[in-house]
Formats: C-alpha cells, sequence, structure tokens
C-alpha cells in the first residue's frame, strides 16, 4: 500500500557530508509521535529544498545562528556544513530551550561559541536564563557584528519578532537577516 502524506521536516546534516539525511524531529502531533515506529528500510519520497535558510554565497564576516528549540534543525545543518567545508568565519549561536533536558547535541553544539538560553533552568544552571531577547543579543553580540554579519534565525514566531526588531534597531540590514518562522499544527 502506499499513501502519499506531506510532512514538512528540516534537515540538520549537511550536504558535504554525503547522501544520508538526518532530521531533527519534536515529537508533538500525531505524525511525530509515531514517526520513531517506523520500520528501517521503509521507502520515503523527498522534495524541496525549500525556504531561504542558505549562506551558499554569503560574503559576511560572520555568521550567527540564532535558534528557539527545534528551530535548532536547520541552522545545525548549516554549522556542519560550514565546518566541513573549511569555512572559517567567525560563528556565534544562540540556542534557547524550555528546559535543560531539550538541549539537542549538547555536546557538538558545546565544541563552539554557544550561548544557551533556558526560560526553566534547573537550579545548578549557570548559563544564560529567560528568553532569546534583546537584552541577551546585546550581550553576546558587538555594535559592529549588528551591522556586518549575517544572522540566521529559525524558531517559534514571538522568539523571531523580537530578535528581528532587535537587529532592526541595532543597524543589522535588512538583507542580513535570514530567518524562518514554524508553526506547529
Amino acid at each position: 500500500s502506499f499513501s502519499i502524506n506531506e510532512h514538512p521536516f528540516s534537515l540538520s546534516s549537511a550536504p558535504a557530508a554525503g547522501p544520508q539525511l538526518s532530521f531533527l524531529i519534536k515529537e508533538l502531533g500525531d505524525f511525530t509521535k509515531e514517526i520513531g515506529k517506523i520500520e528501517p528500510g521503509t521507502v520515503a519520497y523527498i522534495a524541496g529544498p525549500y525556504g531561504n535558510l542558505s549562506i551558499e554565497g554569503r560574503t559576511e564576516p560572520g555568521v550567527a545562528l540564532i535558534a528557539g528549540g527545534v528551530g535548532l534543525a536547520p541552522l545545525l545543518g548549516i554549522l556542519r556544513q560550514m565546518r566541513l567545508t573549511g569555512d572559517s568565519r567567525k560563528v556565534k549561536l544562540i540556542y534557547g530551550n524550555r528546559s535543560v533536558d531539550q538541549i539537542a547535541y549538547r555536546e557538538e553544539l558545546e565544541k563552539e561559541d554557544v550561548t544557551f538560553v533556558l526560560s526553566e533552568p534547573p537550579d545548578i544552571w549557570e548559563g544564560e536564563t529567560g528568553l532569546v531577547d534583546g537584552g541577551l543579543l546585546d550581550r553576546v553580540f558587538s555594535p559592529d557584528e549588528f551591522k556586518e554579519w549575517l544572522f540566521v534565525l529559525c524558531g517559534p514566531a514571538i522568539m523571531m519578532d523580537i530578535v528581528e526588531d532587535h537587529l532592526i534597531n541595532c543597524g543589522t540590514p535588512s538583507h542580513r537577516i535570514l530567518s524562518e518562522r514554524f508553526d506547529y499544527d
């Protein structure tokens, strides 16, 4: 039997890593709760790519990756591609989550210039707390970085609105802001 159901997921793997694809998927809806039960060897068809989160051909001196929750997926793909292709530009990553156990790929990300942010931190948490907001951005990025770097954002709409508004207010040209909102169905 064959059925066509479309489910948009972001790749977290890098093209330079070869033909094997990997995804970062949050179990939320009916389909994602069942995805872990799909048998290995099941045929799946892939279409795309869609969206505009690509840094290909961009010449900015640094790349800022700002993720909320599962919005990390496409940014992780960008980061991995930069590493695999020897891209020497500076990268700073801000990654917001609700709780510490939601931090995906923590070990891999800790090798980078990363700022973890938790809205519900444990008592022993020493990282940033609260939401990804203007104050946090001001602590992570210099005035020159706001003006010159490429900012790539993916996360919930409210985070995106706050971050985009702050970047514009800090002098980031709109053509240096790439953003993708996700909404859960």
